[in-house]
């Protein structure tokens, strides 16, 4: 089967859209499809190179904003292909998806990722006029749309849009080799000063979105001094939270150890924690972190978002709090903190729900499935 991946920035930066296409990418190779990785030609780190196993085409745009561009070279070049995956949403090159099945009766499976939201007044207006015009034609075109949850596609803009019948889950995947359970490094716990101490973790870039916030007032508001918040990630408000952390007079409580390489550095700080919390209020559709610390052998708490909440059986391999609820979150990293047989039960769980479920391979079976009921259906 000749396959067309399709990604608006497909550099495999860890739990963007681009991760899951290289997966999906990788996966489809190696069970011996021939795979071509559509995406822009910009936003590429330097000294990336791309991975074997797979053709990468760089397309130009012409005209480019944020992490979108129109590509109407698409069109032309994924004449041919047996079955084209569209990840969702690619704003400038989803159209020519859209316009080859009008035009040439080529099917495509649509993986919806997220909501857009914008943050100015002008992208909100763009976001607007673009959906009703464009966006959910797209999504009503699709032959299979592929959600990493019914449960987030339930909630996202896509519901109503997208028949149900449509529908067919196809979760994000963990490396269960690479994430596994392992003993804590001693000279990791030494340097950031966690020896004898329970490590709630946090692991993520600091968009607001995460609302860390919540989870410091949170930490704050717990009476155990033996319970340490080790944050794993950088960048946008990372200050802001440092300073909150000053004011409530926890710095000796918070290790801020910033962002980490996820194939070399992240697995080990995993094993740091003894469970990791979630505390994200919106725009969370999956939760990649979360697998990856259930593979580690770690609870979690997350918050009760549709997408990372689907992930979660509350009370067995993790605790849901109520959304946006400080003091529901405070009362459940409480009880995690104090019970370590509770703990250590449900983080076995956790590893046993992810080797079962979400390893990479599984999906990959689930994904080649699917695009073989693209070509049959």
């Amino acid at each position: 089967m000749r396959v067309a991946e399709i990604v608006s920035i497909y550099p495999p930066l860890h739990g963007g859209m681009g991760y899951v296409c290289h997966h999906n990418a990788r996966l489809l190779a190696q069970r011996g499809h021939d795979v071509t990785v559509f995406t822009l030609d910009h936003g590429v780190p330097q000294g990336w190179v791309d991975s074997p196993g797979f053709g990468v085409v760089r397309l130009r745009a012409t005209l480019l904003h944020g992490d979108g561009g129109v590509v109407p070279s698409l069109y032309r070049r994924i004449s041919g292909f047996d079955a084209i995956h569209l990840h969702y949403p690619f704003y400038g090159g989803g159209e020519y998806v859209w316009l080859a099945s009008v035009l040439r009766g080529q099917r495509y499976l649509l993986t919806y990722h997220m909501d857009v939201h914008g943050n100015t007044p002008f992208k909100r207006a763009a976001i607007g006029f673009y959906e009703p015009l464009l966006g959910r034609r797209i999504l009503r075109r699709a032959f299979r749309v592929g959600a990493v949850s019914r449960a987030h596609i339930e909630s996202s803009r896509a519901a109503g849009v997208v028949p149900p019948e449509r529908v067919v889950e196809i979760p994000n995947g963990v490396d269960t080799e690479r994430f596994q359970p392992r003993t804590k490094d001693h000279d990791l716990m030494e340097r950031y000063g966690l020896a004898g101490k329970t490590v709630a973790l946090f692991v993520g870039n600091l968009q607001p979105f995460k609302r860390l916030d919540l989870l410091i007032e949170a930490i704050a508001a717990i009476d155990n001094p033996n319970l340490v918040l080790m944050v794993v990630g950088g960048g946008y408000g990372e200050d802001r939270y440092k300073a909150q952390v000053r004011d409530l007079g926890i710095g000796h409580r918070v290790v801020f150890a910033g962002p980490k390489n996820p194939e070399e550095d992240l697995p080990a700080h995993y094993a740091l924690g003894d469970f990791l919390v979630l505390p994200s209020t919106h725009s969370e559709s999956f939760g990649l972190v979360v697998l990856e610390a259930m593979a580690s052998g770690k609870p979690v708490v997350v918050s009760s978002l549709p997408g990372p909440a689907a992930l979660v059986d509350d009370g067995r391999d993790g605790l849901i709090s109520r959304l946006g609820d400080v003091e529901d979150m405070r009362t459940k990293i409480a009880s995690l903190a104090r019970d370590i047989p509770m703990r250590e039960k449900m983080g076995k769980r956790a590893r046993e729900k992810t080797v079962e479920k979400y390893r990479w391979e599984r999906i990959g079976e689930i994904l080649e499935g699917v695009l073989r009921d693209i070509l049959t259906g």
